[in-house]
């Protein structure tokens, strides 16, 4: 799996605990990451490549802080330098694939001021896959891990909101 991100071309962000001086000389602790896609992504788990329509768009997936960093500033640090990352790309929105059964996840992007662009529902049984989505081609089936399901994401009718650039910022004070 972590072969395939880097062939698509994604940056991973490490959160690691800073080592203090009188601390044994040891690898630091990782406390989360998260991984970033600047042109759509092959899914892993699904038959399915989600394309970003838009330039100033990118994709972020596989966030994860560990849990007792959860609620702390693990994520939100996180999100500080993916926001320096992506802005200093050209990018304004980062696109996710969240699942509506992790509802930690659907919690966080909202304090974050999500915008749903659409939803995909999978059916797997054997080689067989069914999507049913709210965006085309609507539906879909398949059999061979060769055909997949082609979902489009287009950022370029969101607002823009600048003032946001400055919220993981107030962090560092």
């Amino acid at each position: 799996m972590l072969r395939e991100r880097y062939r698509q071309g994604a940056q991973c962000l490490v959160a690691r605990q800073v080592r203090q001086e009188s601390q044994p000389q040891q690898q630091a602790d990782m406390l989360g990451w998260l991984w970033l896609l600047r042109h759509g992504c092959q899914e892993d788990e699904v038959r399915a490549r989600y394309v970003l329509a838009s330039p100033d768009a990118s994709w972020d997936l596989d966030v994860w802080v560990h849990p007792a960093q959860r609620g702390g500033l693990v994520f939100p640090r996180l999100w500080e330098e993916a926001n320096r990352v992506l802005h200093a790309q050209g990018v304004r929105w980062s696109c996710s694939r969240i699942s509506r059964f992790n509802r930690a996840s659907l919690n966080a992007h909202a304090r974050l001021g999500t915008h749903a662009l659409g939803t995909a529902t999978f059916l797997r049984c054997g080689r067989w896959q069914w999507m049913a989505a709210s965006l085309p081609p609507y539906l879909h089936l398949s059999r061979r891990p060769g055909d997949s399901a082609c979902l489009t994401f287009d950022t370029s009718a969101l607002p823009h909101y600048p003032s946001l650039e400055l919220t993981c910022r107030i962090l560092k004070q």
